[in-house]
């Protein structure tokens, strides 16, 4: 009776069971503004590098460019040297390009154009191979990349989504190729790099459909 009165629930009078009321709309508005993508994504990070034994990255869109918001170093000596607040083109490397394939058609379409045609865009790469590789990043959830800036090394990224279902940040991984000897090795990696990406997603709110 307590929740019904403040709305919290609401009583189906022919069925007599209880549903969600909508109280629970500006609670959960009031929560959203309350969850700090840095701070809910540390442990996650934490757990991808210990799942596997890589540095983990937590990757934000900024205009163009995906930054490297947060980092957690794996027990390797052998490193990617990309520390806090690195920017480069979102269609660098798998952790990156993993916010482009998410990003409005719109989006999209201006980034190949102005972006991706201009002659500072790093990588080099044709706009159809892009289109290929982020049309294959969204059927699968998830972006591999080989050799996309640094030679000799593999990526793989997972997208991060907010209650709305918006794209607003990737996790993932960057290795030498030469610790991901297999198919079977970076099929694993892929799966523990989805399950944190969804992991995430869901902290900051979002159901999967």
């Amino acid at each position: 009776q307590t929740l019904c009165a403040a709305k919290f629930v609401v009583k189906d009078p022919r069925s007599h069971d209880y549903q969600l009321g909508p109280a629970l709309i500006s609670l959960g508005i009031k929560a959203q503004k309350n969850l700090h993508l840095q701070n809910l994504a540390h442990p996650v990070l934490q757990k991808l590098a210990k799942l596997t034994k890589e540095d983990a990255f937590l990757i934000i869109p900024v205009g163009y460019k995906g930054v490297v918001l947060d980092r957690i170093d794996g027990p390797s000596s052998l490193k990617i040297v990309e520390s806090f607040g690195v920017e480069l083109d979102m269609h660098c490397g798998a952790i990156r390009k993993v916010l482009l394939a998410y990003q409005a058609d719109d989006f999209i379409d201006y980034y190949l154009k102005n972006i991706l045609a201009s002659p500072q865009a790093f990588p080099k790469m044709s706009e159809k191979v892009l289109i290929t590789a982020l049309k294959k990043i969204r059927a699968e959830g998830v972006a591999v990349s080989h050799s996309d800036y640094v030679n000799g090394t593999i990526g793989v990224g997972a997208p991060v989504f907010n209650s709305l279902g918006k794209i607003i940040a990737s996790v993932g991984i960057v290795a030498p190729s030469l610790r991901i000897p297999d198919d079977t090795k970076l099929e694993k990696i892929e799966t523990s790099v989805i399950a944190c990406g969804k992991e995430l997603s869901s902290d900051m709110g979002y159901v999967e459909a």
